[in-house]
């Protein structure tokens, strides 16, 4: 899925070695040192790897693009037995002539609906034969060369083939427990990764733990191509036996882990302990390194126990109550994740979600130029789950009040101008 060239407004300046020293030096103290007026992005080459070093948007530096009032199409019903109701949604895609495919896992199935929202056609179903998925599966839904569609099966270890129409065309047996399939890169190499294990979280070792990941770029058979190295996974509170080994755990609401997307033909790499994000290209060489400046928030056990009040809180009197009070000894993390989720549109813009640290989901993104530079903040429909945004559309997933699913599409409108804004505001 190429990325066409993009040309925005940026401010960029081109600066004296021992300026660019300098400034970064700054950036690395949080950069409360210099004016927020006229900062400058720095953009510099080393060793071949070109490092865009970005001060934060203006909380005001909102692009000028906006949504339609409603969502222009909404799939979804409160009652039937038709393909139209849903469960369990994990992912969408649409394609090139408006067809919309909807990864629905509760029932192990791709179902493909025309433009105007109506049923096409259903693949997939639940089994272990080709073109089926088991558990929780497909994970995932995205186009595929040649009009085709892919969708991840990680307990079968595979990758499904289908064509527009539902019908199933091969599977791709995915390497070394690389199953996760994040997406491919134009010509068809994909993005994956696995989890490796657990490796003990270092800062607070008797109380947290956190798995490991293995990220690469496989070949369209599945083969290994690039081996792009090894990054901590989700951050999660450990449950331990009495001689210290871990028996369980529960995710840490305030968790980090690391989160990756394919950005035209790169493979971006992000993990939330700070705000970089690494670019490789498809045989695996680091190309680019997008960094943003500032100081991580750091949780306090005011904002633990008022995030769980407010999870737990439809939860009946007396359960809420021993559940909130199970959770009391539950550890905090050094630092709020640098950033959320992070995917490509497809005008070449990076996308990097704010972390929403009251954890409604409902914070703006960071929008990046194909380069790398910031352009400001754009925010997406309220409760809409982002699949895919595309040159003028959005394609999620929305609920109503009594949990319903329905996958939308929003029209995007990309207004010319705006404003590029930064300040001392942290990450």
């Amino acid at each position: 899925m190429s990325r066409p060239s993009t040309h925005s407004r940026s401010t960029t300046q081109i600066l004296p070695r021992t300026h660019i020293l300098l400034l970064l030096a700054l950036c690395a103290a949080g950069c409360r040192d210099v004016p927020s007026e006229n900062r400058p992005v720095l953009v510099r080459d080393s060793a071949g790897v070109t490092i865009v070093a970005n001060y934060p948007a203006a909380p005001d530096s909102r692009l000028p693009w906006s949504f339609g009032e409603q969502p222009s199409l909404s799939i979804g019903t409160v009652e039937g037995d038709g393909a139209d109701q849903l469960f369990r949604v994990v992912d969408a895609t649409r394609l090139a002539d408006g067809r919309i495919v909807v990864a629905n896992a509760g029932t192990n199935e791709l179902r493909v609906f025309h433009p105007d929202g109506s049923h096409a056609a259903t693949a997939g179903g639940r089994g272990e034969g080709p073109g089926e998925f088991v558990n929780s599966s497909p994970t995932a839904v995205a186009p595929w060369p040649g009009d085709s569609v892919a969708a991840p099966n990680p307990w079968g270890a595979r990758l499904s083939i289908f064509d527009g129409d539902g019908n199933h065309g091969r599977d791709v047996s995915l390497a070394r427990g690389l199953l996760n399939v994040v997406g491919h890169t134009p010509d068809g190499r994909i993005f994956a990764s696995g989890t490796e294990g657990l490796q003990t979280a270092t800062a607070t070792p008797s109380d947290l733990a956190r798995s490991a990941t293995s990220w690469a770029i496989l070949a369209g058979d599945g083969s290994l191509l690039a081996d792009l190295g090894q990054y901590p996974g989700d951050e999660w509170w450990a449950i331990r036996a009495a001689d210290g080994s871990i028996q369980g755990g529960r995710p840490h609401p305030f968790g980090r882990t690391t989160v990756g997307a394919v950005w035209g033909d790169l493979a971006v790499i992000g993990v939330q302990d700070r705000y970089e994000l690494k670019a490789f290209t498809a045989d695996g060489t680091l190309a680019r390194i997008v960094r943003r400046t500032g100081e991580l928030a750091r949780p306090t056990r005011a904002d633990l126990v008022d995030y769980h009040a407010r999870l737990y809180a439809p939860w009946p009197e007396e359960e809420r109550a021993q559940l909130l009070k199970d959770l009391d000894d539950m550890p905090l993390v050094d630092a709020h994740p640098a950033f959320g989720a992070i995917l490509a549109d497809r005008a070449g813009h990076l996308w990097v979600r704010e972390h929403s640290q009251s954890g409604d989901g409902n914070a703006p993104w960071t929008v990046y130029d194909p380069e790398g530079r910031i352009q400001g903040l754009a925010e997406t429909p309220p409760g809409l789950d982002v699949f895919e945004i595309g040159a003028d559309y959005i394609l999620g997933r929305g609920r109503d009040d009594l949990g319903v699913e329905y996958v939308q599409l929003w029209t995007l409108v990309r207004e010319a101008g705006g404003a590029i804004g930064s300040t001392d505001a942290s990450p």
